[in-house]
């Protein structure tokens, strides 16, 4: 997938489903390596704090000293899977863009094993980020996303609308949406481009619906 994923994408059609839930298993064991070796670290624990008091603060919210307390003595853990763009790793996620992908595409030409294998295998791309972001979060002692577009492209006011979209849109999630649509083409025996601006318009549009209601719930 991350040397020739078109090669890749047309093996995964072909993949039993034995491989494919091997392939899924795999996967999340390494999702959950990386999470393992960051949140068994004390650093990785006041993380989770910083990050919950960060969201908190960013829908108008505040923390006091009472419940900074109660979160250090209780790390949310689930904070960790909830930012840095790890949503999109959930298994009920994967189902769901199986099923989208089926309902568009799969269904006319290769089924719903196809559909899924697609979604499966084009998770690499979101877990080739958390191996990656692993040790930039030790290192920036934060949980938030080096790779979204927002710490890439500093250029806007802090709160704002834009600074608000760019830092929902992941770099590696764009890579996500590029196999998705090589997936599609291998599914459909069509050229990738046809599915690539659909496939990046639902994503954009996800990031500017949580972007816009950030915004309106009072973040700064």
């Amino acid at each position: 997938m991350c040397t020739s994923p078109r090669a890749g994408m047309a093996g995964a059609l072909s993949a039993s489903a034995a491989q494919v839930f091997a392939t899924w298993a795999v996967l999340l064991a390494i999702w959950a390596a990386a999470a393992w070796v960051l949140l068994g670290a004390p650093v990785g624990r006041q993380a989770l704090v910083d990050e919950r008091v960060r969201v908190v603060e960013a829908v108008g919210g505040t923390v006091n000293d009472a419940t900074y307390a109660a979160l250090q003595a209780n790390p949310p853990y689930w904070v960790y899977a909830s930012s840095g763009g790890r949503a999109l790793l959930f298994p009920a996620v994967t189902l769901a863009v199986a099923a989208g992908l089926y309902l568009w595409v799969g269904r006319r030409h290769a089924g719903w094993l196809a559909s899924l294998s697609v979604a499966v295998h084009a998770s690499v791309a979101l877990v080739a980020q958390q191996v990656v972001a692993t040790p930039l979060h030790f290192v920036r002692e934060s949980l938030t996303s080096p790779f979204n577009l927002a710490a890439l492209l500093p250029f806007f006011d802090e709160g704002s609308l834009p600074a608000r979209f760019f830092g929902t849109v992941e770099l590696f999630g764009l890579w996500w949406v590029w196999l998705l649509a090589i997936g599609c083409a291998a599914l459909t025996r069509r050229q990738a481009r046809n599915f690539v601006v659909p496939l990046l318009g639902v994503y954009v549009g996800v990031a500017g619906v949580i972007a816009a209601l950030v915004v309106l719930t009072g973040g700064s």
